[in-house]
């Protein structure tokens, strides 16, 4: 007979160890729980230290910042313009860290103009200068007279500004740079193309942006006076009211004479007769200080001797001002012929008949002003 069966347990044997059960302190478990935690706790700390220390260096670079560079903000830029702009040029890092930070501190009305912000710069310090305004434009002044000619506005622009030489001037010209308003094909000349005036210029322009800036102020200024429907208002293309203005310019002495003057020209055009205008003879020999002999003055062949050729000359003969612009467009309605100089204030008397235009020219005579 068996322990077992006698009613009397038998002692457990030390080999079935699928009868113990492993118990731990309960002390263990809670030192597993605090490690768990701490390293849930340091990783998200040092994923916040991460994130934060990104975060900052989209908005505040590392390093030194660098040498200013030139930005260019043009008119009608916004804030998202600048800031792609600024993040391209290594300026700022981040453009929509830019756009948010400006939006945040209530920012973005910068003006458009010149800045010079240095590379590696903080989003802070970019819109600090830009919110200082951009660089002032340094601007100088030159004048070209009216009634000039070519040759001559060409050599008072470069005495006027440092840097530019005649030769640059003409090699602008001759270029094909600038597209002058009226001339018509196959003509070479810039002669009254270029608007003599003050202009304000800044420091950094050359030969090319001061003759665009004469040549638009020329286009605007003649297309303002209706140059454009001189076919329809005069019978003449805008290049020979253009003329027109030009010997007006080289005759009249008094705004008030201009239309008159201008409008002995169209009479004698429509009469078929010539000019007679001594000025244009003197351009076309190129220079002011010719002496106008009789073998000058019988050249039937030089086009610009108008004693001798009926119509107008080839090209403007000078610069003409706003003044005798306006009188080519505008003519008086008149039935003059002759125009004489009878006062030293530059008056003309102006004749309808070979009478009233000798009787005046004896008043010019007597006084000296011919």
């Amino acid at each position: 007979m068996t322990l077992r069966d006698s009613g009397v347990s038998a002692p457990l044997g030390w080999d079935d160890e699928d009868d113990f059960v492993t118990i731990r302190p309960a002390g263990s478990r809670l030192r597993r729980g605090l490690l768990v935690a701490l390293v849930v706790v340091a990783l998200g700390w040092f994923g916040y230290r991460t994130a934060r220390s990104w975060f900052e260096s989209q908005l505040d670079p590392s390093g030194e910042a660098g040498e200013p560079v030139q930005v260019i903000v043009p008119s009608g830029a916004t804030t998202s313009d600048i800031a792609r702009q600024l993040e391209s040029m290594d300026i700022v890092p981040n453009s929509t860290f830019f756009r948010y930070y400006a939006r945040w501190k209530d920012e973005g009305n910068f003006q458009a103009g010149e800045y010079f912000i240095p590379r590696n710069s903080s989003v802070a310090e970019a819109i600090g200068v830009l919110n200082a305004g951009p660089t002032p434009e340094r601007y100088t002044r030159f004048t070209v007279r009216e009634g000039l000619w070519m040759g001559e506005i060409l050599q008072e622009i470069a005495d006027q500004i440092d840097g530019v030489t005649v030769a640059d001037l003409q090699a602008v010209l001759d270029s094909g740079r600038i597209e002058p308003r009226y001339r018509p094909p196959g003509v070479t000349s810039w002669e009254g193309l270029l608007f003599p005036d003050t202009y304000e210029i800044n420091v950094e322009d050359g030969a090319y942006e001061i003759l665009l800036r004469m040549a638009d102020e020329f286009t605007r200024v003649s297309g303002e006076l209706g140059y454009g429907a001189g076919e329809t208002k005069l019978g003449r293309s805008a290049y020979e009211v253009l003329i027109v203005a030009s010997l007006v310019e080289a005759e009249a002495k008094l705004d008030s004479d201009r239309p008159l003057i201008a409008s002995v020209i169209y009479n004698r055009l429509r009469k078929q007769w010539a000019l007679g205008i001594d000025a244009t003879c003197i351009f076309g020999q190129g220079n002011r200080q010719v002496e106008l002999t009789r073998d000058i003055l019988d050249n039937g062949d030089d086009p610009y001797n108008c004693r001798k050729i009926v119509g107008l000359p080839p090209t403007p003969i000078d610069s003409p001002g706003r003044a005798s612009l306006e009188a080519a467009i505008n003519p008086a309605e008149t039935d003059y012929l002759y125009y004489v100089l009878t006062d030293p204030s530059g008056s003309h008397t102006f004749a309808e008949t070979d009478e009233e235009f000798a009787e005046a020219k004896k008043i010019c005579q007597e006084k000296g002003l011919c």
